[in-house]
This record gives structure tokens, C-alpha cells and sequence, in this order.
């Protein structure tokens, strides 16, 4: 996947949240300060070009979809994380997490539990 900029992920989100839709309708889910329609009509091209976004062309109005999963690109943003910024270390990349408590108490103890399943498949 090719990077994207903030702008780029900023209006990609804004397209996953309306699954579908025109410039107009992607540029009403983005946040304040807006930017200007054809920033935004620029951004999806770009996002089309670099393989995230693909539209359909009813009359004169191109109504735009993801093509990329938000989950996929998650994965991808996770992956680049882990091997680049933290060299593989998981430890280095969840122990900030854990020591300014920003995850929960609850979470961890979903996280244990993965984790035990998945050491006992480990194991056989």
C-alpha cells in the first residue's frame, strides 16, 4: 500500500463512513475547519490513483467508494509501526500503552486472554 498523507486519511475516512457517495457528501462527513470542495475533489483523485478509491459516473457526478478495507489499511499502518518505528519489538510498541494507562483495565484483560489462547496454540 502507498503511503498516504494526513489529508489523504482524513477524507478516506470520511468516504468509509458514507461507504459511498459524491465530492459533496464526502466533504459534508469532514470535520471543521472544512476544506474547499475542489481540495477535497483533489485528495479523492489522488486516492483513486494510488489504488484506495474508485467511483462511478451516473450523469455528470462521480459517486466515489473505498476499495481498500478499513481494516486492511489498519493492518498496513500497524505492520509499518511495528517493524519501522518500534523494530519489531512488540513490547516496545504496547508498553507506553500500559505504563500511562491508557489502555484499561478491562482491555488488558481481553488482551491476556487472547494471548493465552494464543501461547497454548503455540504450545501443541
Amino acid at each position: 500500500m502507498k503511503e498516504l498523507t494526513k489529508a489523504q486519511e482524513d477524507v478516506l475516512k470520511a468516504i468509509w463512513d458514507a461507504e459511498k457517495g459524491a465530492v459533496s457528501d464526502i466533504l459534508d462527513r469532514l470535520p471543521e475547519p472544512k476544506p474547499a470542495y475542489t481540495t477535497v475533489a483533489t485528495v479523492i483523485k489522488v486516492l483513486e490513483r494510488k489504488g484506495y478509491v474508485a467511483h462511478e459516473t451516473y450523469g455528470k457526478t462521480h459517486v466515489y467508494h473505498a476499495i481498500v478495507q478499513k481494516k486492511d489499511y489498519a493492518g498496513h499502518l500497524l505492520r509499518e509501526a511495528f517493524t519501522g518505528f518500534f523494530g519489531g519489538s512488540l513490547k516496545q510498541m504496547v508498553s507506553p500503552l500500559i505504563k500511562n494507562r491508557e489502555i484499561s483495565l478491562t482491555e488488558l484483560e481481553e488482551l491476556k486472554q487472547m494471548l493465552e489462547l494464543e501461547i497454548k496454540k503455540y504450545r501443541k
